[in-house]
């Protein structure tokens, strides 16, 4: 792995939720469910002002921008069979490159 991009997206929950998922909880969820493999170097997780939605944000190290893309699905598809996540969904991935690793 010798590139770290920023993987963005939107979680969005059922419109008539009885309760809300603090944002501490999907970072703990997608540092759970990560693995090595992953290439997981960072997780940040803001509640915007709109109800039922989380802006998710990791940084990873992957080969390839599409290769983030598809760790980031798996990564968060796995967070997301969580009961505390259940019925929510992510929005399409926007993914950024920051640098290059000299290793």
């Amino acid at each position: 792995m010798n590139a770290r991009y920023l993987v963005a997206t939107h979680l969005t929950g059922p419109p008539a939720r009885d309760r809300s998922v603090h944002p501490a909880i999907v970072v703990d969820l997608v540092w759970a469910h990560a693995t090595t493999a992953d290439g997981l170097d960072h997780v940040r997780v803001r509640a915007p002002v709109t109800a039922g939605e989380l802006e998710l944000v990791v940084l990873l190290r992957a080969e390839s921008a599409a290769d983030a893309a598809r760790t980031a699905e798996g990564l968060f598809g796995r967070a997301a069979r969580s009961p505390a996540l259940s019925d929510w969904h992510t929005e399409p991935l926007s993914v950024l490159p920051l640098a290059t690793l000299d290793i």
